[in-house]
């Protein structure tokens, strides 16, 4: 949560709004499926940050001027949305154009990086949800903000309906290519939603939880506070930890992220003794999408489910279960959300507690003038009170083929002291992190 305090660190905000520099067409409508609709409650937020080494003409209008023949591809996320006469909600592409907010920080990149206070990015991530007019709401902002060595963070909100973190930052990253001239001026990308199921499935799917409706406002109502808490893993100290865990005798090893999250899940249910989380949900990139130019909430989500107390269980026990006993549920989920014509809400994020795994979300594609970003920070607003866990990589540390993580908690707050000191037990995090 960022503090009275730390309001006054961003300063001299500007809106204003970018559309397609052509007229997408009349009557041109986009229809999000089930699965797209189950999202329409949660949102991404992205910041990238990029040293003064990029800030050589890299003018806000001609940043602007980029903006208008990526929406030309993207004419979807420059739409707002209606809802039809059975109150199915559909976006119209009518051009209005996704928000653009400039800013300015007196702080460097260095200095804002090293307070490591990751709450504070919600500054440089103008953020809106959608509703309760939501004929008027932007489903994209866009913020840049200029740092006083001249270097310079952007910061994306982007309705997690539109697609999910791996279109978005595909998204992104073609707009990195239009900035630097490599991709022409070219016809409008259809944007194609996945064929709806003919057959409703009857099975209720354990990923999703359904919730009271919303109406237009789209907002996650939550019973508890939510707080949001990143941290660290070097590549050294991750093949480390990995190490400890499974040590070097391991003939077959389980997956890096599996391994992560079976430890985070026991510390999870040691501060939630008593209900402790026995189902939890996995998302990942569809092995079966490898490229994401079409955006759409693709990602495969499955549920895991414990039998037994999760403190009875070893570490390898729990890693085991999150790679042998996932179970798909991308079609119950589809027909769920089908069954009353996309009219009923759910939430995915926190509806159990949520393991997301965006080691393959090419975050570090997006280039300026040349450079990629320094680091990559991203969060999910509107995550359900049973929380998630996001696990990023961290390739500027990259060492001998490994790669360091980031990790981003979204938790009950009541929870996090207690959260954080069972993973400074665990190694992974210092005890000054612990505060």
């Amino acid at each position: 949560m960022v503090s009275s305090n730390d309001q006054g660190l961003v300063y001299n905000v500007k809106l204003s709004s970018i559309g397609p520099s052509r007229i997408t067409g009349s009557d041109v409508v986009s229809e999000p499926n089930g699965m797209d609709l189950v999202m329409k409650q949660h949102y991404l937020k992205f910041v990238y940050f990029f040293t003064s080494q990029v800030a050589d003409e890299l003018t806000i209008m001609r940043i602007k001027e980029s903006m208008f023949y990526w929406s030309n591809d993207y004419y979807m996320i420059c739409g707002r949305f209606r809802r039809s006469e059975a109150g199915r909600p559909y976006m119209k592409c009518n051009d209005c154009g996704v928000r653009f907010v400039e800013a300015e920080c007196d702080k460097t990149v260095d200095e804002w990086l090293e307070m490591r206070e990751y709450s504070r990015n919600s500054l440089l991530v103008y953020h809106l949800p959608i509703g309760p007019e939501i004929w008027y709401s932007p489903p994209v902002f866009v913020q840049v903000t200029k740092f006083k060595c001249g270097g310079v963070s952007l910061g994306f909100s982007w309705a997690h309906i539109l697609g999910d973190a791996f279109s978005a930052s595909e998204c992104f990253n073609v707009w990195g290519q239009f900035l630097a001239g490599l991709k022409a001026y070219g016809p409008v990308k259809t944007l194609q939603s996945p064929k709806k199921l003919d057959k409703p499935e009857t099975q209720e799917p354990l990923s999703i939880k359904r919730v009271d409706s919303v109406g237009d406002h789209w907002i996650t109502a939550n019973n508890c506070k939510m707080e949001s808490f990143t941290f660290h893993l070097t590549a050294s100290q991750f093949s480390h930890l990995l190490s400890n865990i499974w040590n070097h005798t391991e003939i077959d090893p389980i997956p890096s992220f599996e391994s992560l999250c079976a430890l985070i899940w026991k510390c999870v249910a040691k501060v939630r003794e008593g209900h402790e989380p026995d189902i939890v949900t996995v998302c990942k990139k569809d092995p079966k999408n490898p490229r994401d130019e079409n955006l759409s909430n693709s990602q495969v989500i499955s549920y895991v489910k414990a039998d037994c107390s999760i403190l009875q269980l070893d570490l390898r026990e729990l890693a085991t279960l999150l790679v042998d006993q996932a179970v798909e549920e991308n079609s119950h989920i589809e027909a769920a959300a089908e069954k009353e014509n996309g009219v009923a809400d759910y939430i995915l994020y926190g509806a159990n507690l949520t393991f997301v795994d965006f080691e393959k979300a090419n975050c570090y594609g997006l280039e300026l003038n040349g450079h990629k970003p320094e680091f990559v920070h991203c969060t999910i607003q509107g995550v359900g009170d049973e929380g998630a866990v996001l696990v990023f990589p961290w390739p500027k540390d990259s060492e001998n083929g490994e790669m360091g993580r980031v990790v981003t908690l979204v938790l009950p707050e009541k929870e996090m002291v207690k959260l954080k000191t069972e993973l400074m037990k665990n190694g992974l995090l210092p005890e000054s992190d612990n505060e």
